[in-house]
Parts: structure tokens; sequence; C-alpha cells
């Protein structure tokens, strides 16, 4: 017997460089300023709406909406995920700089977890790319049919055994992120 999951839906975001470099260097940076966080873009906020069971309405009349989210792999480990609103209609998946005395990157998205990790004392967007995976870094949270959260994460470049009928397929697009539904096969 397996204990293989049933996914209905999987909400994703491809992390851009220059995020992945304000996500792993040091959270107080001279002169201030710099995300510490991942950004949702305004083209995809309705579809994470729609993922998170929550209207636009019920969001904007809280500071924050969270889940609690287990490991892809391990599902006796779990962690929040906090979304935040953001100006101009985005949305943001707050407080994920490793360094952060208060990050709370899932520990799905952790280097324990194969996450590239940048050094700590990383200084820049062109030297974290050092550290950034050819092919892109993207990171994913799986609904299941119950109800359930898992977060992941993919790097690189789409493997060539994945058909275009794998739901996973689309993760490796040039898309900037969005909702995968299951795919039922006819």
């Amino acid at each position: 017997m397996t204990n293989k999951l049933k996914i209905k839906r999987i909400w994703w975001r491809s992390v851009q460089p220059g995020e992945f470099y304000n996500i792993e260097r040091h959270h107080r940076i001279e002169g201030g300023g710099g995300s510490l966080y991942i950004e949702i873009p305004s083209s995809i906020v309705p579809q994470t709406f729609d993922f998170l069971d929550i209207t636009e309405t019920d969001f904007n009349s809280t500071t924050s909406f969270r889940i609690q989210a287990f490991v892809i792999g391990n599902s006796q480990l779990s962690g929040p995920i906090e979304f935040r609103s953001k100006a101009g209609g985005r949305m943001r998946i707050a407080n994920q700089n490793r360094q952060q005395p208060s990050s709370q990157r899932h520990p799905a998205w952790t280097s324990m977890r194969d996450f590239p990790r940048a050094p700590d004392n990383v200084a820049n967007k062109e030297e974290a790319l050092k550290y950034f995976p050819d092919g892109g870094l993207r990171i994913y949270i799986a609904k299941t049919y119950d109800g359930k959260y898992y977060a992941g994460f993919t790097k690189g470049h789409r493997p060539s055994k994945i058909r275009d009928n794998d739901p996973m397929f689309e993760l490796y697009s040039n898309k900037v992120g969005g909702v995968i539904n299951e795919k039922h096969d006819k």
C-alpha cells in the first residue's frame, strides 16, 4: 500500500533571481529596503484566491491569510505559509528571508531539503546567481482532495521524462506562476 497524495491542484511561482538574492541575503542591508518575501504578481492573484478558497473581499478584511502546509516527502513536518497583501493588487508570501530573525521560511524551502542556498554574506544579485539553479527555481503548494496543503519546489530544466499530460509539465513553463488543475485522462 502506498501513501500517494491525491493532488487536486498545484499553485506555483517561478522564483526570480532577484527574489532569490533577497530571500537569501542578510536581512539588513546598507541603505535599507529590499524585499524579504516572494511576490505574487497581480496576474496570478485571482488564481491564488481561488486556490486558497478565499475571496478578495475576505482577504482584504484581514492583515494576512495563513495556511499550514506539510512538506512533500515528509508528512510529519509542516510549517505556516503566510499570504499578505501588497500595493498594486499584488500579494506576497511574507517573511521568507532565511537570515531574518522572524523568518517563516517554509521547511520545504530550506537547504535541508536541497533548496538552493547562497552564502550568508552574499552581497548582490550577481553573486547570488552563482547559486541560482540553471533552468530556474519554482516553489509550489499542492492541495489534496481532502483540503490539506503540501509545499515543495523544483529546480533546473524540465526533466525529459515528464510528458505534456503530466500535471507537473506546466511548472517548467516560462510563465511566472499559476495554478495547475488535475488532468483527468479520458
